[in-house]
């Protein structure tokens, strides 16, 4: 072997140690990293994948008949309710109107 060979093998015996504990070390660290990549992976991919069957579920929930007590009443055949309604309406024009002109009136009287 050459003088520099010798030299080199002399310096890895005397800072073997140190060396190889950075390669532990070094080890160490990789295999957490690729651990930490890993769960984030699957972490990802079940995350997607939970995502898209809510989504779909919620889709399905939304294409589903809505029975409220509102869409039981059979339609209004006879305007039944129609005329309830619009009894109701005029009811509460009729009200603000008499609100408006007695405060006209009362205007004009304090005048």
């Amino acid at each position: 072997m050459s003088q520099a060979k010798v030299d080199k093998y002399k310096e890895y015996k005397k800072n073997r140690k140190e060396i190889l504990a950075k390669e532990k070390k070094k080890k160490k660290i990789e295999k957490v990293v690729g651990w930490v990549a890993l769960v984030v992976l699957v972490a990802a991919l079940g995350t997607a994948v939970g995502v898209s069957i809510y989504n779909q579920h919620q889709a399905y929930l939304a294409s589903l008949p809505n029975y409220t007590v509102s869409e039981k009443v059979i339609g209004d055949m006879a305007g039944i309710l129609d005329e309830e309604t619009e009894a109701a309406a005029e009811e509460t024009e009729e009200a603000a109107q008499d609100e408006t002109a007695g405060e006209a009136e009362t205007e004009a009287q304090a005048e």
